[in-house]
């Protein structure tokens, strides 16, 4: 990410304050109990079961769903910005390509699907944290 940004915008790090805005509390929950599972089974379905497992071509099948995986989440938020979507394409790149190629490998994807899992929980914590008010956080303790 940090090469992407610095490729891009010429910053080291580059860090998009549009990526860090609060949303409404009863959609940042919501959120929690949704994305974590479903973008995981998902996303690593479609890439790696489908994808990878449906092409032949040895170097294709690794760099055809990576391609895919990277270009999904250029649009993470969605912004109509070249330059925007061009950075988190450059971002996420070489790791699908990574994700792919082990998954290629050994055919196992609950390693992949656990890190990510993991992952997308970090993400549900940092939206319900941003969009939480002090307020809220205090009802949640006196629970």
């Amino acid at each position: 990410m940090y090469i992407a940004g610095f490729l891009c915008y010429g910053e080291l790090p580059y860090l998009p304050a549009m990526m860090i805005q609060p949303i409404p509390i009863i959609l940042a929950i919501i959120n929690c109990m949704l994305l974590p599972l479903t973008t995981t089974l998902a996303e690593d379905g479609l890439y790696l079961g489908i994808g990878i497992n449906s092409i032949q071509n040895t170097k294709a099948r690794v760099l055809i769903p990576a391609f895919f995986f990277a270009i999904q989440h250029s649009f993470i938020p969605t912004l109509f910005d070249f330059q925007y979507v061009l950075y988190r394409f450059l971002s996420f790149l070489p790791l699908t390509i990574v994700i792919c190629y082990l998954y290629r490998k050994k055919c196992n994807p609950v390693p992949i699907m656990a890190g990510h899992f993991v992952i997308n929980i970090a993400t549900v914590v940092q939206i319900v944290m941003t969009s939480a008010s002090p307020e809220f956080f205090k009802m949640m303790s006196s629970m």
